[in-house]
């Protein structure tokens, strides 16, 4: 199920969504998050890892926050978990929607902590 646009690269391995969602301008960061979004809701997810990085506009992915709200709105399965991985520094961290959620400074530490 890989799908991947310039600035976003959705793969379900493992059972793990993983998503990198790599440099670009607002509006096609922000519609990454909203795949995410998608896939998360439609899949019933449990397991989302997302690498993310920002070179252009780190408030870009503050989207995020608002995909995820929207992702406990719509419902998520039990035990829902959801690790980031920021890349460069002037990510903007990940704000609490009310899952669980840790950030990561590396993958692999990050996929250690979602498997089940």
């Amino acid at each position: 199920m890989p799908s991947s646009s310039t600035s976003c690269t959705i793969d379900l391995t493992d059972g793990v969504l993983r998503v990198q969602v790599r440099p670009g301008l607002p509006d096609e960061v922000q519609q990454c998050y909203r795949a995410i979004a998608n896939e998360c809701v439609t899949r019933r997810c449990e397991r989302l890892l997302v690498v993310g990085s920002s070179t252009i506009d780190a408030f870009s992915h503050l989207a995020l926050r608002d995909v995820l709200r929207a992702m406990a709105l719509a419902g998520l399965p039990e035990p829902f978990r959801l690790a980031v991985v920021a890349e460069t520094a002037n990510l903007i961290a990940i704000y609490d929607a009310g899952i669980e959620a840790r950030r990561f400074m590396n993958e692999a530490d990050a996929l250690r902590w979602l498997a089940p």
